[in-house]
């Protein structure tokens, strides 16, 4: 029997034609996830290993988090200044040099000196990637590719932990080697298979940057992506809560987890296929639908199937929401702008960890879970008319805009 992952690649290659640079992004994408030794093991690192204090703990991880938010725009702008190429380099070159070194040094000022930097360099790369997909990608063929990445991206993240878990009770070190290493790796890739895919606008960052801000859709696109995250953050912040306080433990929520995992590796493809062809805001639609949905059900049923189907139906509107909504900005951003335009939307949508978290747990404490799932509801339902409304309002944009052109000629 052959288990080689070569005919699965070589028939997923045939079936979606894409340009090289794309191939390579995609594999490097998936080495780096699946390299992701330490981020998942770091709190355990810190207090373990290091003997940090619980606040010591959460004040860096707090702090990574700051220096995470501000390389969404940061980011974005440079990838359009200096191009895709070069912030690829930069970013996933210091990240590997940074996180080697983290694993070296025992002094917690300067663990905290190196993972402020770590963190933000980790996400600066984020809208380059986005980028090189809408520079080197047909429209048309777009939702398959950002998909392809995501399916990738969580192939990656399921294959990391496991093999962390084998390595960190061996060697923590190891597992700071290994995850540099797997950064290199992908850095080597983009060196060797990724050339410049956009035009740089070298000197030009602030003025587009304020063309970037002042489009109404993007904001209106980031606002109803907030509003989707602070569903969806609500999985890991307040469902595990949730479901102590109904008496099932670790193992039932790391069944629900399992349960999401697997479904974004088997169904992503397909079912992106599926909406590929299909307006993309009614597609985030039924996406916002779904995660309202499948976290309403925990507000009626606390049993442990309720959760298991309730995580069937929030993923799928996972699935849907994460590479369409990627789409969609690079559908809009003009292709001077690609990067920043998925820097600001990504930004807007990373807010939601810093605010969702709390806001569910003093709903929690207030009003009781079930409150906050039916908030989750309302809010899904909300969101959902929100796409399809900006849908309808972005299409007669369009065409006003097209008769406009059409007199003007």
């Amino acid at each position: 029997m052959n288990l080689s992952p070569r005919p699965l690649l070589g028939a997923i290659a045939k079936r979606m034609p894409f340009a090289r640079p794309f191939w390579f992004l995609v594999v490097g994408s998936f080495i780096n996830k699946a390299g992701n030794f330490v981020i998942p093991f770091f709190t355990l690192y810190l207090t373990t290993s290091m003997g940090l204090s619980i606040t010591q703990t959460t004040l860096i991880i707090s702090l990574m988090g700051l220096g995470s938010l501000a390389a969404g725009i940061c980011g974005g702008v440079l990838a359009d200044m200096v191009g895709r190429r070069a912030t690829l380099l930069i970013s996933l070159g210091a990240t590997g040099l940074l996180m080697l070194a983290l694993g070296f040094v025992r002094s917690i000022p300067v663990i905290l000196l190196l993972a402020i930097p770590y963190q933000f360099f980790n996400e600066v790369f984020r809208p380059a990637t986005s980028a090189v997909i809408a520079d080197v990608v047909p429209p048309e063929q777009r939702v398959q590719a950002f998909g392809l990445r995501y399916w990738a991206n969580n192939l990656g993240n399921a294959i990391g932990p496991l093999v962390a878990g084998v390595v960190a009770p061996i060697s923590y070190t190891l597992l700071f080697v290994g995850d540099a290493a797997a950064t290199l790796c992908f850095a080597a890739l983009v060196w060797v298979g990724i050339p410049e895919t956009g035009q740089p606008r070298r000197g030009a960052g602030l003025p587009p940057l304020r063309s970037a801000l002042a489009d109404p859709w993007l904001w209106a696109y980031s606002v109803l992506g907030f509003v989707f995250d602070c569903i969806y953050v609500q999985w890991s912040s307040a469902l595990p809560l949730d479901m102590v306080a109904h008496g099932l433990g670790a193992l039932a929520y790391g069944t629900v987890v399992a349960v999401n995992a697997l479904m974004v590796v088997a169904v992503s493809i397909p079912l992106l296929g599926f909406f590929q062809r299909r307006d993309l805001h009614i597609a985030l639609g039924v996406a916002s639908l779904m995660l309202g949905l499948g976290m309403g059900i925990y507000s009626w049923m606390s049993t442990y199937p309720a959760y298991l189907i309730g995580a069937a139906i929030w993923t799928v509107g996972e699935i849907l929401s994460i590479p369409i909504a990627s789409v969609l900005i690079a559908q809009l951003s003009p292709d001077q702008l690609r990067a920043s335009y998925q820097g600001i939307h990504s930004t807007m949508r990373s807010l939601s960890v810093l605010v969702a978290p709390a806001l569910g747990g003093l709903v929690i404490d207030r009003l009781g879970p079930g409150a906050l799932w039916q908030i989750c509801l309302g809010l899904g339902l909300l969101t959902a008319g929100g796409y399809l409304a900006v849908g309808q309002l972005r299409k007669g944009d369009l065409r006003r805009r097209a008769a406009g052109r059409s007199l003007a000629s």
